[in-house]
């Protein structure tokens, strides 16, 4: 347990080598180290534990409905899922290539939001480099597959 001024932040410690044994059929669709081939399975390499071991709980608990996961965590324990959440948050966060017109026009909503439209600087949550904030449980977007990023925008917005 990590106390934050008057926040307290408890951490479930999971095993990271045993946690690499527990994944075999996130495999398929997150690779070996959490960095998917695919555009559209989320990245969890590098990804932070905390934030890790909350997604996997409420796919779990059914909290958050993702149709292809669907039963896939039923038959683990708290245990089994943060170490996963651990071995996930200590590979390597893929980087990829990106185009440099794109990067310009999502710079600026990243950075400074769009006021008049009441969006928030991206940067107040997932931090300016990108790095996420694992203590609030923020993703990292920084890695993450543009097309994920974008349907989980969308997903947000509805």
């Amino acid at each position: 347990m990590v106390a934050l001024g008057s926040v307290v932040v408890v951490v479930n410690a999971g095993d990271a080598d045993a946690g690499k044994g527990k994944v075999a059929l996130c495999v398929a669709c997150h690779g070996e180290t959490g960095n998917s081939l695919v555009g559209s399975f989320p990245n969890l390499g590098g990804q932070g534990e905390a934030y890790l071991l909350k997604q996997l709980n409420d796919i779990k608990d059914g909290t958050r409905e993702i149709p292809t996961m669907s039963g896939m965590l039923d038959g683990s324990s708290q245990e089994d899922l943060a170490d996963i959440a651990t071995f996930y948050s200590s590979q390597s966060r893929a980087y990829g290539a990106a185009s440099v017109d794109l990067v310009q026009l999502g710079e600026s909503i990243y950075r400074f939001g769009i006021p008049r439209k009441n969006i928030a600087a991206c940067t107040a949550c997932h931090m300016p480099t990108g790095s996420g904030n694992d203590p609030a449980k923020f993703p990292a977007l920084s890695g993450q597959w543009p097309g994920y990023t974008v349907q989980q925008l969308k997903a947000f917005q509805s």
